[in-house]
């Protein structure tokens, strides 16, 4: 049993009420692909059936990962009734080479199961909710039994899960959104959840997308950095658009030699052809010149960014932000990573060096706006988008002003150990452990900047290790680069930050303050009750994601950003 590793942790089972299936419209049967990547790189795909039968449902699957757990799933079957309950499940997988087989018969809320790792047959019974949902580690397929009983739900509803052969966990709904998504053939309208699977010592987060067929579209996975898409959701021509805002415009930024997917804001007046706010109130706090130029910003997303609208738990963080700044008086633009959503180019060759390209590419896109000031043209980055902002800042004077929120102060290979130890706490590793994975970290580490050796180390780590994104991102030192960037910068950051703790806004402050250019000013504004999706919180912690009650950026970023570039870069 013990192993049987678990992708979610064991929980005690609930003492309330748990929702209960049959209460809504069944989903549509078919097939579907789902391409899975981890660190936004592809790594596997699994092909999935959902099938209706004459007393229920039957999920068929088959798939092949390469990491970060090498995993080759040869059958997986999965039985439901009627009223989507249990009644049989089948798997027969490969796990880092070692076979393993599970046969599960579910009756009168009990699990019968027997497996086989390697050669050893073991088998147990226990008891489980009848109504329980079973997602076996690694199957992802899984989740579309997860998917149809998702449908409905509202914040607060709580599925029994079982991890066969393991044990019983809850799963709880948090954060209930919609989101719009335009595809080459059809659009979706997908409902996503925030799924909290309870545990004691370490909750598991996640997101799962349900289209409108009561079909598994997308389950995200944060701090695993997974990601397992439906390939039509996964297709380059595929994105996300949400309710648009009415001065949105789509076009398209040449790069180095491919073209960056963009969305560019503008200001709409209102009916007496003054500024106004979508709410009819004037709200534009950053004055046009005389001639109408109005000031320019550009949103820089960071590394957990699937497009231009930089959604992260249902949270369209680029879209609203652009929205409220566009509000208040500026030309906003936001664009597809390379390689991501809409635009050309390839994810798995880029380096901090290529986004900060892809920045200056955006900068002067809008320096030919003949409604643009050129003297008023903002960067803002978040997280490792801050890095590529500081970068590009440093090569493109055009850049007036640097706005850096929730980004690290530390250098990249301090940054990657810090975030390391974070999670060790949250998972309560012991000593041991912890000192196992921070030795192991280092030695990656070291392997990736051509300072030591790759033997010994796991071929699957290092397939996902040694790419040129994370050599850069090893390479990176926010303080070398500072010293060379001349314009003034706003550190912004949210006190309950936990992927980027506030202290790394003391760390830039501090890089920032010591250049000694004409101009090169430095302020921080910390934001209290504000998390790292700049969205009011409680705790700030990543396992509240999902259960977050208020789901829109805070105005006080925006407001942050206007008031500083309003006293920063003075219109002539």
């Amino acid at each position: 049993m013990a192993a049987v590793k678990l992708v979610v942790c064991l929980a005690a089972i609930p003492a309330f009420p748990v929702a209960a299936p049959g209460q809504t419209p069944p989903p549509v049967a078919g097939e579907a692909t789902f391409n899975i990547f981890f660190n936004s790189v592809p790594v596997g795909f699994e092909r999935a059936q959902l099938a209706r039968t004459e007393d229920g449902w039957v999920i068929r699957a088959s798939g092949q990962v390469t990491g970060p757990v090498p995993n080759d799933t040869r059958r997986f079957e999965a039985v439901y009734d009627e009223e989507w309950q249990p009644r049989y499940l089948a798997l027969e997988a490969t796990r880092s080479g070692v076979p393993f087989s599970l046969e599960t018969r579910f009756a009168d809320g009990t699990a019968a199961n027997e497996w086989r790792l390697d050669s050893a047959p073991e088998a147990n019974e226990m008891r489980v909710d009848p109504a329980s949902v079973v997602l076996p580690n690694f199957v992802f397929s899984a989740y579309e039994a997860l998917a149809a009983r998702l449908e409905g739900l509202q914040p607060g509803a709580e599925l029994p899960v079982y991890v066969a052969p393991a044990g019983q966990v809850t799963a709880r709904v948090g954060a209930v959104d919609t989101q719009r998504i335009e595809t080459a053939d059809r659009t979706i309208i997908a409902t996503t959840y925030g799924i909290t699977f309870e545990n004691p010592s370490a909750p598991l987060v996640a997101d799962v997308w349900v289209d409108e067929d009561g079909r598994l579209l997308r389950i995200g996975i944060p701090s695993s950095s997974l990601e397992v898409a439906r390939q039509d959701l996964a297709a380059a021509s595929t994105r996300l658009t949400g309710e648009p805002h009415p001065g949105d415009s789509s076009v398209r930024v040449p790069s180095a030699g491919f073209s960056l997917a963009a969305t560019i804001t503008t200001p709409v007046a209102g009916p007496r052809d003054s500024p106004t706010s979508r709410d009819g109130e004037s709200s534009l706090d950053l004055a046009p010149t005389p001639d109408g130029r109005r000031p320019a910003v550009v949103l820089v997303p960071g590394s957990d960014s699937a497009d231009r609208d930089q959604t992260v738990h249902g949270i369209p963080i680029f879209r609203q932000l652009a929205g409220a700044l566009a509000d208040r008086g500026a030309i906003v633009a936001r664009y597809d990573k390379r390689g991501i959503g809409q635009s050309g180019g390839r994810i798995e060759s880029a380096t901090l060096d290529d986004y900060a390209t892809d920045v200056r590419a955006m900068v002067r896109h809008l320096e030919r706006r003949d409604d643009v000031d050129r003297d008023r043209m903002v960067v803002v980055g978040h997280g490792e988008g801050g890095w590529a902002g500081l970068l590009a800042a440093r090569r493109e004077r055009k850049i007036k002003a640097l706005v850096m929120v929730a980004t690290p102060g530390t250098t990249g290979q301090e940054l990657v150990l810090e975030q390391q130890r974070t999670a060790l706490e949250q998972i309560g590793a012991t000593q041991a452990e912890w000192q196992e994975k921070v030795e192991l970290q280092t030695r990656i580490n070291r392997a990736v900047l051509r300072d030591g050796e790759w033997e010994g180390i796991p071929d699957a780590l290092r397939r996902q290790a040694d790419t040129p994104w994370f050599r850069s991102l090893l390479e990176f030192d926010p303080g070398r680069v500072m010293r060379r960037v001349r314009q003034p910068i706003l550190v912004m950051h949210g006190e309950l930050d936990h992927q980027v703790p506030p202290h790394h806004a003391d760390q830039l402050e501090n890089l920032a303050s010591q250049r000694n250019r004409r101009g090169a000013t430095v302020e921080v504004a910390k934001l209290d009750g504000i998390n790292h999706l700049l969205v009011p919180a409680t705790t700030g912690s990543v396992t509240e994601y999902a259960s977050l009650a208020d789901i829109e950026v805070s105005p006080r970023v925006a407001e942050t950003v206007v008031a500083w570039i309003a006293r920063t870069l003075i219109p002539d």
